[in-house]
């Protein structure tokens, strides 16, 4: 990697970090620490808790769908997607460069004895599936919250767009040679042994995409993300339960709909300050006090994080540490590299 490209890695983290920084001294400078504290005293732990399950349900949910996804290429045991996913996890609440992903795809294609290029492609169908799920609760969420006229247009735009990513992989993914024609196409110019390789690497992708060449499959993997929405929001209502909090009853879709909108700003590992402003903004809104929303920010953040985050640490520690050391060989200056 260049020296123009590593400067770009170190510039995204330092925004990261400064945004955490800036969103957590916004969050905090909002609330008296007392009353803060007191609040967090008053929490029924109990209810709390069960926080900790519904995210270790969700990560068995989001596995069982990688699972399914797989299932073209080769048959996973429960077990080889549960630890990627929960690596994944780990990672991005740890290490800077949300490595998450790459963690998955290698650790998937490990323990498959499959191509990246493959894993990669089904990651990525994981992540679309993400997004149409929070399109589909931000458009049960539209006649709740107030969107001006532009908010709408905007609204429309990117379903319009998320639609079209949809359509467009389905139709690669119904027809897999096209996308070998298309890199064939693309790679003339390029000598023929690069020809080969990408021409190889698209056609390992375009296996990835086999999962969506059933519709069987496709209404499962669409099945459990929407349950694991559902899990998501009953963790969110254990908060304001543990709290308790008597607010509309559809606060906690809300207050997820906030939650990852907020997860995709820049920000430190561990969502840390962008997660706490978008669920405690989302709960004012909903009709909370300041300091209550602030409250149930923190603690509901440290029980669905910190507790799978240091289980799973022992689990996914070896998974991590090799893509970490792939990911700082890459972005090493060629410079640096030429002088070694």
């Amino acid at each position: 990697m260049t020296s123009s490209s590593y400067m770009r890695q170190r510039v995204l983290m330092a925004v990261g970090f400064a945004l955490s920084g800036i969103a957590l001294y916004y969050f905090l400078g909002r609330v008296d620490g007392r009353q803060l504290l007191s609040a967090l005293a008053s929490a029924d732990l109990w209810i709390l808790s069960v926080c900790v399950v519904t995210k270790g349900m969700v990560l068995s949910l989001n596995a069982t769908r990688t699972r399914v996804l797989l299932l073209p290429l080769r048959r996973y045991r429960f077990f080889e997607c549960f630890v990627p996913w929960l690596s994944a996890f780990v990672t991005d609440n740890l290490f800077p460069f949300r490595l998450g992903e790459l963690v998955r795809i290698d650790l998937l294609a490990r323990a498959g004895g499959i191509s990246r290029s493959s894993t990669a492609a089904v990651v990525g169908l994981d992540r679309l599936l993400d997004l149409v799920s929070l399109l589909v609760l931000l458009a049960v969420a539209a006649p709740v919250l107030t969107f001006d006229l532009a908010s709408a247009g905007r609204l429309i735009l990117v379903g319009t767009i998320v639609a079209l990513c949809v359509a467009t992989v389905i139709w690669l993914a119904t027809h897999p040679a096209a996308i070998s024609r298309l890199v064939a196409t693309l790679a003339r110019p390029m000598n023929a042994g690069s020809q080969e390789w990408l021409i190889e690497k698209a056609q390992q992708f375009s296996q990835g995409l086999g999962g969506l060449r059933s519709w069987k499959m496709v209404l499962t993997v669409l099945t459990l993300t929407l349950v694991a929405r559902a899990l998501g929001m009953l963790a969110i209502q254990c908060w304001l339960w543990a709290f308790d909090l008597s607010l509309p009853p559809y606060t906690s879709l809300v207050v997820l709909l906030f939650i990852s909108i907020g997860t995709m700003i820049p920000s430190s590992p561990g969502f840390i300050g962008t997660f706490h402003v978008a669920c405690a903004y989302a709960l004012e809104l909903m009709g909370a006090t300041p300091e209550i929303a602030a409250s149930v920010a923190v603690a509901g953040h440290f029980m669905t994080t910190v507790p799978w985050t240091i289980g799973g640490l022992f689990v996914s520690f070896s998974g991590i540490r090799r893509a970490w050391q792939q990911r700082r060989d890459s972005i090493r200056p060629v410079e640096r590299v030429a002088s070694a």
